[in-house]
């Protein structure tokens, strides 16, 4: 295959993970439970000389006492697969009031070895989809 069509796949691929683009264009949940706002957007990759340093801004609340968690896996860009397991970046106990954060994950120079993306995720309290985006690709050949 082609380089665009393995790109094409992998996006493909992450479109499964759930969700539903809304208007600010964050994938989130058409279930999430009414009143919670939960979104994850602005994610970014910035290279320095000892890795990728990966963020996004999360943005919670509207419905107090909900715990939510934010994770991320390494995704391959060609072939849209993840790397490894998700890992917990931050959890979250919602209050009525939305809030914004900014959240960050470093990803070692020496796993990077073909183009990849971070996935971040957010899960509500019963483990479901709530919300997420994916870094630009960034690594070797990306």
């Amino acid at each position: 295959m082609t380089r665009p069509c393995l790109i094409l796949l992998a996006l493909l691929v992450l479109a499964g993970c759930g969700g539903a683009k809304n208007s600010n264009g964050v994938n989130s949940s058409a279930d999430k439970p009414k009143g919670l706002v939960a979104e994850v957007s602005s994610p970014k990759a910035d290279e320095g000389a000892d890795g990728v340093t990966a963020s996004t801004k999360v943005k919670l609340g509207g419905l107090p006492g909900k715990k939510v968690t934010l994770e991320y896996g390494l995704v391959d860009a060609l072939l849209g697969s993840e790397s490894e397991t998700e890992k917990v970046v931050h959890r979250y106990v919602t209050t009525k009031n939305v809030v914004e954060d900014t959240q960050t994950v470093h990803v070692p120079k020496r796993v990077i070895n073909s183009p990849l993306l971070v996935h971040f995720v957010l899960y509500g309290p019963d483990g479901r989809y709530l919300a997420s985006a994916d870094t630009p690709e960034f690594g070797p050949g990306s």
